[in-house]
């Protein structure tokens, strides 16, 4: 397995967990029998839960990028060859439409009278979903062409 399939693997990974379990929590909170949707201090707490997990995407991306880079250092220092430009423009083409219907149906939620902060989670999940496409589809494309 090459280091950058390795690399994608770490950050599917990583982002998986750490916002899967932000969108569970929010999720949770949404379906709470009469949950207050609207309370400043709810908005809080998710925007402190929110900052928490990028720290620690950060810091888990940065030291397991680190630890596989000096498992295999020549790996980790070898230049990008043309599959792998192939492999991450073609990972981003999936992710760009992912993107958009996920852009568009966040859009619609303000039709439907959804608060500015849901709209925002809902921007947010459509955001983590067409990463976690890019991601997946480069370690797809990965598997595929090893």
């Amino acid at each position: 397995m090459s280091f950058r399939e390795k690399s994608a693997w770490i950050s599917f990974v990583v982002i998986l967990v750490a916002f899967g379990f932000y969108f569970a929590a929010v999720t949770r909170h949404l379906l709470r029998p009469g949950a207050p949707h609207h309370d400043a201090a709810g908005h809080i707490g998710f925007f402190a839960l929110f900052a928490l997990l990028v720290i620690a995407v950060v810091v888990l991306e940065v030291a397991l990028h680190i630890l596989v880079a000096i498992r295999s250092p020549s790996d980790a220092h070898a230049p990008v060859d043309e599959r792998d430009r192939l492999i991450n423009l073609k990972a981003a083409r999936i992710a760009f439409y992912v993107l958009m219907i996920g852009a568009f149906l966040s859009i619609g939620t303000m039709h439907l009278g959804a608060t500015a902060v849901f709209m925002g989670n809902c921007v947010f999940f459509a955001i983590w979903i067409a990463e976690l496409s890019r991601l997946g589809s480069q370690v797809v494309l990965y598997r595929r062409s090893a």
